[in-house]
């Protein structure tokens, strides 16, 4: 059975934002513009040192609930710039019409935050067929992936039974949550980045969005 297939089959398609759906750049030094919010103390070498912006978050707890909201408003912001700079994953508009007009519902899964992944499929036209969104709504770390909190979400929010259901990721930590949740689930390949050309030289084709997708990773 060809990919395309094994999608348009189920009735419902969740698709994790990252990767299948957006290319994302580097959020760059985000946990810098965290880290200088709670820099008013000496600060735990742990959350010196850390690149993780919920490592940060969690030490904002410490100080009050208030330095909790002001770190979580600055990452949703930063969340926010990253997202907008991103780029629409090659052929995820087509693909998802595919499973559209076969009657599949489909659900986009996202660890960022809800109204910033939501902004991104409005501009780019992509809410019309992937009219459902389960993104992270609040500043806990314990129910983001690898855990299988939102995949049950969505699978909760659309009353279906989870072997009716495929997830397409590209992050292991993604994959492992709907399998958590009993989710089949296929990997969808991240292109892959080398080194600048020359000019003159034009770049490759993008490769198909169903062609991307690897049924090694189902189960």
């Amino acid at each position: 059975m060809r990919v395309e297939e094994l999608l348009t089959e189920r009735d419902h398609v969740l698709v994790a934002f990252d990767g299948p759906v957006a290319e994302l750049p580097s959020a760059g030094p985000r946990t810098d513009r965290l880290r200088v919010m709670v820099a008013d103390r000496r600060l735990p070498r742990k959350v010196t040192r850390t690149g993780d912006p919920f490592v940060i978050l969690a030490y904002a707890a410490t100080i009050g609930p208030a330095t909790e909201r002001a770190v979580y408003a600055q990452l949703c912001r930063i969340e926010h710039e990253v997202v907008a700079a991103a780029r629409v994953t090659p052929g995820v508009r087509e693909a998802l019409a595919t499973m559209a007009a076969a009657g599949t519902q489909i659900t986009v899964v996202s660890s960022l935050a809800t109204a910033a992944v939501r902004t991104f499929l409005v501009i780019h036209g992509l809410a019309e067929h992937a009219r459902h969104l389960v993104g992270r709504t609040g500043p806990d770390r314990t129910v983001l992936p690898p855990a299988p909190n939102l995949i049950n979400a969505a699978i909760h929010e659309r009353a279906t039974p989870a072997e009716s259901c495929l997830f397409v990721g590209s992050m292991d930590a993604d994959l492992t949550a709907a399998r958590a949740a009993g989710v089949d689930a296929i990997r969808h390949r991240r292109a892959a980045t080398s080194p600048a050309a020359e000019p003159a030289t034009p770049p490759p084709p993008p490769t198909p969005w169903f062609d991307a997708l690897s049924t090694a990773a189902k189960g």
